[in-house]
Formats: C-alpha cells, sequence, structure tokens
C-alpha cells in the first residue's frame, strides 16, 4: 500500500515528501536549547536573524539574512551573504562551500552539521539527542558534544578578540579508589565530581566527561588570572567535600591543567586540549590536587 504523503513546515515553506524518504536535514548542536531539525527540500532556504529569513536563529551574532542554504537533489550548499559576522565550516571562513554530515556548519554562536534522516528518525530524534550527548554515568556533556559545541565558543573568542581557557581535570589515584572499595565506588567518586565541578562552574562555561577518570572545561570572556581563580577554586570544593562509601570516608582530590588563548592566536579545539593536558602532567609530577598553568 502506497504511504500518504506528509508535510513538514520550515520556516515560511510546506514541503511534502513520502514517509520512507531519506532527506537531508540541517541539525543544531549548539546551543542545546536552540534545538531544531531544518528539513531541506529542493531549492534554498535563507537563514538569518531577520523574521523575513525562511529558518529564524536566535542569535545576536547571526545577521538577517545571514545565509543560503540550497540542495539540488544531491549537494547541499551553503552561501554567506555579506554577514556581519561570517560564516565558518569547519573553522575556516567561507563564500560558499559544499556541506556533508562530518562537515560543521558556525553561523554566530551556533554550530550546525548536515544528518539524513526519514520521517520515523526525525520523530524520535529530539530524545535521542539528548541521550547521544550526555554522559550515561555522570549525566553531563560527553566528548563528542563538548568538541562540537567548543566550535562556536573559539570562533566568537577569535572574531572578538577574547580569551578562551581549557581546564583538564583529572581525580587523582583513582585507580586505587577502584581497587580498594571497588567499581561503584569509583562510579559514585565519578558522578559526585561531576556534580560539584557543574555546581561550582558558571553557567556559560562547558564542562563534559573527557573519559574515564578526566573531565574539561571550556571558559571565554575572562582573563587568564580569573580563570586561575576559577580553577582553584574547583579544585578546592572537590578537596573539601566529604566523599564516604559504607560508612568509609573516602579521600578524592583532583589535579587541573590550565591552558589560555586570546584572539587570533587560538587554535583548533585538539591543540588547546593538548595544551591543557601538557599542563595537567606537571600538576600531577608536582605532587597532584593543585593547579598548573602558564
Amino acid at each position: 500500500m502506497k504511504d500518504l504523503d506528509q508535510t513538514i513546515v520550515t520556516g515560511n515553506k510546506t514541503i511534502r515528501f513520502q514517509p520512507s524518504e531519506m532527506r537531508p536535514h540541517l541539525v543544531v548542536l549548539y546551543p542545546q536549547s536552540q534545538f531544531k531539525q531544518i528539513a531541506l527540500s529542493v531549492g534554498s532556504v535563507i537563514l538569518g536573524r531577520g523574521s523575513d529569513a525562511d529558518v529564524h536563529l536566535d542569535d545576536e551574532l547571526v545577521s538577517r539574512k545571514h545565509c543560503k542554504i540550497s540542495f539540488d537533489g544531491l549537494h547541499i550548499t551553503v552561501e554567506d551573504l555579506g554577514s556581519t559576522n561570517g560564516t565558518y565550516v569547519d573553522g575556516n571562513a567561507i563564500t560558499t562551500a559544499i556541506l556533508g554530515p562530518d562537515n560543521r556548519l558556525q553561523i554566530g554562536t551556533m554550530v550546525l552539521k548536515v544528518e539524513f534522516k526519514d520521517a520515523t528518525e526525525e520523530a524520535i530524534d529530539r530524545e535521542l539527542f539528548e541521550a547521544a550527548t550526555t554522559d550515561a554515568l555522570t549525566k553531563i556533556a560527553n566528548r563528542r558534544t563538548f568538541m562540537d559545541r567548543s566550535l562556536g565558543e573559539l570562533a566568537l573568542a577569535r572574531r572578538n578578540n577574547y580569551y578562551v581557557h581549557c581546564i583538564m581535570v583529572d581525580i587523582d589515584h583513582f585507580k586505587r579508589v577502584n581497587d580498594t572499595w571497588g567499581h561503584q565506588c569509583g562510579d559514585v567518586v565519578l558522578k559526585e565530581v561531576a556534580k560539584i565541578l557543574k555546581n561550582e562552574k558558571r553557567e556559560s562555561d562547558l564542562l563534559a566527561r573527557y573519559g574515564g577518570e578526566e573531565f574539561v572545561l571550556l571558559l571565554c570572556g575572562i582573563g587568564p588570572e580569573d580563570a586561575k581563580k576559577s580553577a582553584e577554586r574547583l579544585r578546592a570544593a572537590v578537596e573539601n567535600h566529604r566523599f564516604s562509601w559504607n560508612d568509609t570516608i573516602i579521600p578524592v582530590t583532583i589535579s587541573l591543567g590550565l591552558a589560555s588563548k586570546q584572539g587570533e592566536f587560538i587554535g583548533k579545539i585538539d591543540e588547546l586540549i593538548a595544551e591543557s593536558d601538557k599542563y595537567l602532567y606537571i600538576a600531577k609530577e608536582d605532587g597532584r590536587n593543585q593547579v598548573a598553568s602558564a
């Protein structure tokens, strides 16, 4: 039996499609509060902050008519429309570019990607999105989400000559916790450390579980001295917290490595992480439970 036509409204356009069709979508990755799926049909849509744009993006750094997304049935193309702050693909300013699933489109502070999905996938993706972007144990962002969201923050800092700071956090002697009290105790420690970091960071700071007993934060809009104070506040909060397992006090501290870059000197997020990881190694070599930075 033939499937019935369905429709999706994209901006001021109504698109008809068969539920079994695989169709391209632009998905907003960051900020998570503005998550949306922009269904694309053959033709073009204008993305911008203005009410006359086909797809409205609520970001003060997005121009009224910022860029045009075109789909010819095979390729998806993005074209900058003379925007004030530029259109970026994978961190590079573009005039026109082809977008594929591996690319990241940056408009203002927003990060988007291309996905191909059918109607059923589209209906359930909002629930799956939260699961895919969150670490199952600690309930904070996972590493992949951190990498995606950092693109927008770094691009904004470059354009406005802001500082960005990356803090790598490692739980000291975590293997000893697992070996002495068991992995269930280790999981409790991980969850409590994540909760402390989440409560102590600024609302605008990006926090994620990087892997194992490591966490990572990205701080923007403050100077190096304030970033050091923020890192020290995180360290002290963990040191002063009472961790316990079966009525036994568990000694838990963290070591932190802080790397800072400003404006045009900000490279890729991988480079910033590598530098902060270098300082983390210094903090651990110097005795742990401390912050190391330049």
